[in-house]
């Protein structure tokens, strides 16, 4: 069975590590596909092109060979509806674990044909803020807090490894701040 776990990933920080990591220790699966998002259809842009996100990601993910790491959505070059991630990976409506962020929650029935993507999926939900995750629903209990636009705005750590860290912060002085 497949799951993805799609996002901004703007940047990639130790809260998508760990929510990751568990999901891989948690769910009966043979691969899981992280999509990081062109730009989130709830928010006005991104900082970091795709395909640089793209490339953080393999570096974090290297080890892991039950991760991949898809660049589905950030080659339309646009916002693509989750449910079209879907299809793209479940093509024959065999279901597939689908794993959101719980501050999503309250948005989730605006998403694009939430109805038809309810049917296609199994919701796995990483906690967040303390937030209730409904019945039926599978709890991912992560306990990292790490947030991106905190560290957009802050250069808070990222909990990264070293290298890869100072590169993602030195991207984002240069390209990040001649945005404000």
């Amino acid at each position: 069975m497949l799951a993805l776990y799609g996002g901004s990933f703007d940047p990639p920080h130790a809260g998508h590590v760990s929510v990751a990591l568990k999901a891989l220790d948690v769910l009966d699966i043979d691969k899981l596909i992280i999509v990081p998002n062109f730009r989130n259809p709830f928010k006005s842009s991104v900082c970091a092109e795709g395909a640089m996100r793209i490339q953080w990601l393999k570096q974090i993910f290297e080890p892991y060979e039950k991760i991949e790491i898809s660049d589905f959505e950030v080659n339309r070059h646009r916002s693509v509806p989750t449910i079209e991630t879907v299809e793209h990976y479940a093509p024959d409506n065999e279901k597939l674990y689908l794993i959101i962020g719980a501050d999503n929650l309250p948005s989730l029935k605006q998403w694009h044909n939430y109805e038809k993507l309810a049917q296609k999926v199994i919701f796995v939900v990483a906690t967040r803020d303390n937030i209730a995750i409904p019945p039926g629903m599978i709890t991912l209990e992560v306990n990292e807090e790490s947030r991106s636009a905190h560290f957009r705005d802050h250069y808070s750590p990222l909990g990264l490894e070293e290298t890869l860290e100072k590169n993602i912060i030195t991207y984002y002085k240069e390209h990040h701040e001649s945005k404000n």
